[in-house]
């Protein structure tokens, strides 16, 4: 279940640029142009997270909670406070994914980053330069879901995003990936462009903790 949370958040999928006939990019329905400008202006990001694992329909008991913070382009933390102490940070050059009670730390590279399923928040491309677009009808009527599907098969099938009606920001996503594990991640007490220390996006390997290295051709 550890290493599902993780590589939910970490995952990694191609992308290229979706073209119609007419060489032109499909045009975004309303849902879909506010999502993008909600990313168009984010410098940074700072909020609470739950994250649950999910069966059919029903979510199981909640799994994981913590920070989240990220920096555009390419530095983000996933600092997990419960069930236990879990931390996945990015400088824009490497990712670590640091397990405390296992002592142990993965670290890969940051090329495929902007394809993770929090990476369309923190790339800075746009939507239609990693994915196909939907929007559906969410869990409440005034809250339709924005479903991205990455244009080359991959490790991820998919994302969907619900924005806050009310507020500029997403409420949840839930991200399914090739293995038929899907999760939900809920956030709250948002702060965007908000100034976050260059040390948040920093790791350190602790004294005693092995080094494990992942290669980006690793399927």
């Amino acid at each position: 279940m550890r290493r599902t949370l993780l590589g939910l958040c970490a995952v990694a999928l191609c992308g290229a640029t979706p073209l119609s006939a007419f060489g032109q990019t499909p045009a975004k329905p309303p849902e879909v142009q506010r999502l993008q400008a909600f990313m168009d202006r984010l410098r940074t990001i700072e909020a609470e997270f739950e994250q649950q694992l999910l069966k059919g329909d029903a979510a199981e008991a909640r799994d994981g909670r913590g920070l989240f913070l990220a920096a555009r382009p390419g530095k983000f933390r996933w600092d997990y406070t419960a069930p236990y102490k879990q931390l996945i940070v990015s400088d824009g050059r490497a990712v670590w994914y640091y397990e405390p009670d296992l002592k142990q730390v993965t670290r890969s590279t940051t090329a495929r980053l902007d394809k993770s399923p929090a990476g369309f928040l923190i790339s800075g491309k746009r939507l239609e330069e990693s994915f196909t677009w939907e929007v559906i009808p969410g869990q409440a009527e005034d809250r339709p879901a924005v479903v991205l599907t990455p244009l080359q098969a991959g490790s991820l099938r998919w994302i969907a995003i619900t924005l806050d009606p009310k507020k500029e920001e997403i409420s949840d996503f839930v991200v399914e990936d090739s293995l038929n594990n899907r999760s939900r991640i809920l956030f709250r007490s948002w702060r965007v462009n908000s100034e976050i220390p260059a040390e948040r996006f920093r790791f350190e390997v602790p004294k005693g903790v092995d080094v494990v290295e992942y290669s980006d051709k690793t399927p």
